[in-house]
């Protein structure tokens, strides 16, 4: 059971990469694509100094900076384009993380406000797109809190 949840977590990786055309560089190598889980905390993926970030949150981060540049352009082909893979990722995750129930409410939360993100920039409403954009960074730092305090 272990290894073909390990396999169907390689692949879906593998998918990701190859659907958001994620770009490997060399910061890539740095980080680890498996979280730190602490069984003790219920599943809940762990930052350690050894592994500060998850390959999630390092995505996340990219395109989160990339919407935000987008929004200060103006430019909301990219806005959209941006919002949407950082959407896909969040579900991908979602796939991997999904037994922590609050967890799953946060990222739940993180595709609605990724959606409403995209809906604006199609919309080419820059208010609209700003508090959407607002609203997915609170998710982030809502569910950050929530890991870093341990709360199953």
């Amino acid at each position: 059971m272990k290894l073909m949840r390990s396999m169907a977590i390689t692949l879906g990786i593998a998918t990701l990469v190859c659907v958001l055309g994620v770009p490997a560089t060399s910061q890539d190598a740095d980080v680890e694509t498996q979280p730190v889980v602490d069984q003790n905390k219920g599943g809940i993926p762990q930052a350690t100094a050894e592994r500060p970030m998850s390959f999630w949150m390092e995505k996340k981060l990219v395109y989160s900076k990339s919407v935000l540049e987008s929004l200060t352009k103006g430019d909301f082909d990219q806005l959209a384009k941006q919002a949407e893979r950082m959407r896909l990722l969040g579900k991908m995750e979602g796939l991997v993380r999904r037994k922590n129930e609050n967890y799953r409410v946060q990222l739940q939360t993180f595709d609605m406000a990724s959606q409403e993100l995209v809906r604006q920039a199609n919309r080419h409403n820059a208010e609209g797109a700003t508090l959407a954009f607002n609203q997915l960074t609170t998710s982030c730092v809502a569910c950050h809190v929530l890991l870093r305090e341990g709360v199953e």
